[in-house]
């Protein structure tokens, strides 16, 4: 059996990376989208992984804000398991963040995939943390006005560009409230604009801004998983410590739904912490339904 690794660059290649994503994880990312991250993120590392000459699996090295810490991920087909493939990605990610000065890997596993945890587990990985990922299904939760505190109004990026570098120094400072099992270690605007901004999946007119008067004290983003997904991200929902529980992110939340949903959009994805209970039942008091 021969194994070799190589940066997804052609259309078919990319391909096959959104085909191994969805045959393993279930998420249908267009190809555009993926062609942005490969393009424009030159600090990650994109591996397609191919078994005898045929695509087997992905793996994807990247920067991330838990300092000293790069995140790992290594898909393989299940057909194609225990082969090696999942052994030369995984060893081509560490070689990535040690020459990047990294000293930690860290990733998400499935707590029913006993299977993949027996194989980090192997490799020294331990658990730190949990998280709960939950979907809303737009077709099935009917209209909610966002119905802002008074004081509060609600703009978007689109409506309101000028407000981005507020916005994004409210990223780094409610960022460090986020639970983590080492430092945080702030992103960079680069990288937050690419995540936020930029790209065919960049969707501006749902990513909303809470302000009182003119000053930003809350947002939430979302980011499609391609120009014309029905499928989307809810990424970070930020409110700032002193305008916590007065409904600020319902209502952010509320009027990022409903711009998705004018947009075509179906269903919606997002992941909190175990221990961000707040955030969970806001969440589940829009609709998300807990994904396994």
């Amino acid at each position: 059996m021969a194994i070799h690794i190589e940066h997804p660059g052609s259309t078919e290649q990319i391909e096959a990376w959104a085909e191994i994503l969805l045959r393993v994880d279930g998420l249908r990312m267009d190809v555009d989208e993926l062609r942005h991250s490969f393009e424009q993120d030159t600090e990650s590392l994109w591996a397609l992984a191919y078994l005898d000459g045929e695509p087997a699996g992905t793996g994807v090295g990247r920067p991330s804000s838990l300092a000293g810490a790069n995140y790992a991920a290594a898909r393989v087909l299940p057909e194609l398991r225990g082969r090696g493939v999942g052994s030369a990605l995984l060893a081509a990610i560490a070689e990535h963040a040690q020459a990047r000065g990294a000293t930690e890997l860290w990733g998400r596993i499935r707590a029913d995939d006993e299977a993949t945890l027996s194989f980090a587990e192997r490799r020294g990985f331990h658990e730190v943390g949990r998280e709960r990922e939950v979907m809303l299904d737009l077709t099935r939760v009917p209209p909610a006005p966002p119905d802002p505190p008074a004081g509060i109004t609600l703009v978007t990026f689109a409506e309101r560009p000028d407000l981005i570098p507020a916005v994004f120094a409210v990223d780094n400072e409610v960022s460090l409230d986020v639970p983590a099992h080492t430092a945080h270690e702030p992103t960079t605007y680069e990288h937050w604009a690419r995540e936020n901004r930029e790209g065919p999946g960049a969707f501006p007119e749902a990513c909303v801004i809470a302000l009182d008067g003119e000053e930003v004290v809350g947002y939430t983003a979302l980011r499609r998983y391609g120009a014309g997904s029905p499928e989307a991200e809810n990424r970070l929902t930020a409110v700032r410590r002193p305008w916590r529980r007065r409904g600020i992110a319902t209502a952010l939340k509320r009027a990022q739904i409903e711009a998705a949903r004018e947009a075509g959009i179906e269903k919606i994805s997002t992941t909190n912490d175990e221990l961000n209970v707040d955030m969970r039942g806001v969440n589940e008091r829009l609709g998300y339904e807990p994904e396994p």
